[in-house]
């Protein structure tokens, strides 16, 4: 399905751009060039990203009916909201935590009050855990780290969650306008009646 490819790859891509402004301020530091690099991050981080923004996109689509009104300009702020995010996350690392902290958290309440829902929070609250979760065993593992005054959340920063939840958030958006191309399976596979042929 061509949409899915879609996600797969701006996930991908709006990845490369934060982690590169993560790796460029000091944020964060790959510990090992075992596997070639896109830029500043291992090839498997953008795969992981395109993974989950897939996974996650699908997830949307199965927990409730897709809203009409949602546009691409909506689609659009929601990436540029995230980008924006994971940049300001970089740029101040090195500021006190608890104002940084706050900020992340603010925008990305603010995020899903503009442009998310019930099911678009379920996405964002699922990838405010298991996010985190990763990279904190990618951490652990001695992969990556985090700057030490970015590592207060179990070897990550205490505004990762937030910076997630944002992301699943935008997901969601963004697997809703992918659905008005394929909405009739997408309605159908959500209220159980057989898709028209």
């Amino acid at each position: 399905m061509p949409e899915l490819a879609f996600l797969f790859t701006l996930g991908a891509a709006a990845s490369l751009i934060g982690d590169h402004s993560h790796v460029a301020t000091g944020t964060t530091e790959y510990l090992t060039d075992a596997v070639p690099f896109i830029w500043s991050s291992p090839i498997w981080f953008p795969v992981a990203v395109g993974a989950a923004t897939v996974s996650l996109a699908e997830l949307r689509l199965r927990l409730r009916v897709p809203r009409e009104s949602v546009t691409a300009r909506q689609g659009l702020a929601g990436v540029a909201a995230v980008i924006g995010i994971y940049v300001i996350t970089a740029l101040e690392h090195t500021a006190p935590a608890v104002p940084v902290t706050v900020l992340i958290y603010a925008l990305a309440v603010i995020t899903w009050c503009v442009l998310g829902d019930g099911p678009g929070a379920v996405c964002g609250v699922l990838a405010a855990i298991v996010g985190p979760i990763v990279e904190a065993v990618i951490a652990a593992a001695g992969l990556a780290r985090y700057a030490d005054d970015s590592n207060g959340l179990f070897g990550v920063a205490p505004w990762l969650p937030a910076l997630y939840f944002a992301f699943g958030v935008v997901v969601g958006v963004l697997a809703e306008i992918a659905a008005k191309d394929r909405e009739p399976s997408v309605r159908s596979s959500v209220s159980g009646t057989p898709a028209p042929s």
